[in-house]
């Protein structure tokens, strides 16, 4: 395409030295600014996550968690997953008391198991976490999060 409006971009700079990858996401954003393009970045590289998006979308094992804007999710993530992943991040300066380790094995995508298909690494998850899928559900903050924890109060 000579112009598009969308680009979907799949792990654009994951194997680029840390240099070059600023390099390419300086170029992408200097194009969204001046085409006003619209960019699905899909990365495991919160960092590049964090620098480059508006709105961020978490997924565990194809399920979504989580659907936030990027200084919501950044600033005060809901679900579990989204909570231990942020944790995970090296921060210069930090050590990691609130470093969150999850337990239990990743389940297999080939087999997901019922329910939320976090539930076996959750330290909130509970017998209807094990039996009922939860629902995305829009809070007042305007963050869209699937927890049954969160929509029963016992997650804050």
């Amino acid at each position: 395409m000579v112009d598009p409006e969308f680009i979907v971009a799949d792990e654009p700079v994951s194997a680029l030295d840390v240099s070059i990858q600023a390099q390419i996401l300086n170029l992408l954003m200097d194009a969204r600014e001046k085409r006003g393009l619209t960019y699905m970045f899909i990365t495991h590289d919160l960092s590049v996550v964090e620098h480059i998006s508006t709105r961020v979308a978490v997924m565990y094992l194809g399920t979504l968690c989580e659907l936030a804007s990027a200084a919501d999710l950044f600033g005060s993530p809901q679900h579990p997953y989204t909570r231990a992943l942020l944790t995970a991040i090296p921060k210069l300066g930090r050590d990691k008391p609130g470093h969150i380790s999850l337990k239990g094995e990743v389940p297999t995508p080939v087999n997901l198991p019922e329910g939320c298909v976090f539930h076996g690494r959750c330290i909130h998850a509970d017998k209807r976490c094990k039996q009922e899928i939860p629902i995305l559900t829009r809070l007042a903050t305007g963050t869209n999060v699937a927890c049954h924890a969160i929509e029963e109060g016992r997650l804050k």
